[in-house]
């Protein structure tokens, strides 16, 4: 084998000692940052100690809050990139209009503003045939159904009531609560029922074949534990047309296997800040 000749082999030494120069600057410039802020952190806890120590259970609460998402490096949630909501806008055309119907609070429901996240992931989709993978309530399923065109149609999937044994594992026990309640769908005003319809089957027993290339918008909220996320978003994944879009609830340090799922996924998702929303398009 030749070994390159005495001016390649310099130029090649000079060049590896310039990356090993840019690398060292851009750690001293990090550790710099750190240690500002470190220094800036511990003055203000300071001050707060001394003249407003009833309000170090805020700093220390927001401070575990924002650790919880990062101890993990395999569930680092801001290893996803992340968008703003005004980023979902589109860049130019008409102001999209939106309908929302506002429910009582109800438990493991969508925030207002994941409701108008979803809507503008649906509007920027250009969907008119969705498929939702946990109906729950139908809170999210009644916003879908809002806003589509008049030929538009959602199915939406979850276990029947009669029989809510999962197949797959769900370990969490408020998660086989959910799964067990009775009154899936029952939010769904009942002029809205005619553009849904509502499917009744274990998702790990679901056969999306029919449905596969053929939706515009996926919506991704059933169980969330691994097996149960793995199954929904691959078939979801299936079902979708090129162009589409897939979005995940609960993409958040409450619900590990999903941000440990969309991490490993080939799908490079992004997340919305200040929700659980992630979403990608498929290309």
């Amino acid at each position: 084998m030749d070994r390159p000749d005495v001016p390649t082999r310099a130029r090649i030494l000079s060049r590896d000692s310039a990356a090993n120069e840019t690398l060292e600057a851009g750690l001293r410039e990090i550790l710099m940052n750190v240690v500002t802020k470190g220094l800036l952190l511990a003055t203000r806890l300071t001050r707060i100690a001394v003249f407003n120590p009833l309000r170090l259970r805020h700093v220390f609460g927001w401070a575990l809050a924002a650790s919880a998402e990062v101890a993990d490096k395999s569930v680092d949630l801001l290893r996803i990139p992340a968008v703003l909501p005004e980023d979902l806008l589109p860049e130019e055309g008409p102001p999209p209009r939106m309908t929302l119907a506002l429910f009582p609070r109800t438990y493991a429901g969508v925030s207002l503003l994941e409701l108008l996240c979803l809507i503008l992931l649906l509007k920027r989709s250009k969907a008119g045939a969705v498929f939702e993978f946990g109906t729950y309530k139908g809170v999210s399923t009644t916003q879908l159904a809002l806003n589509l065109p008049e030929n538009g149609s959602v199915a939406t999937l979850d276990l029947p009531e009669d029989h809510a044994a999962a197949l797959l594992n769900i370990s969490d026990p408020l998660e086989r609560q959910l799964a067990e309640e009775k009154g899936k769908g029952g939010l769904v005003p009942a002029e809205l029922r005619s553009r849904i319809r509502f499917l009744r089957q274990d998702s790990a027993a679901f056969d999306e074949s029919p449905y596969a290339g053929r939706m515009d918008f996926v919506f991704v909220d059933g169980a969330h534990s691994a097996d149960y996320v793995r199954n929904d978003s691959e078939k979801g994944w299936r079902m979708l047309r090129e162009g589409g879009i897939m979005a995940w609830h609960d993409c958040c340090v409450n619900d590990l296997d999903v941000v440990r799922y969309l991490l490993g996924s080939p799908f490079h998702p992004s997340r919305v800040v200040g929700t659980s929303l992630a979403f990608a398009a498929k290309r």
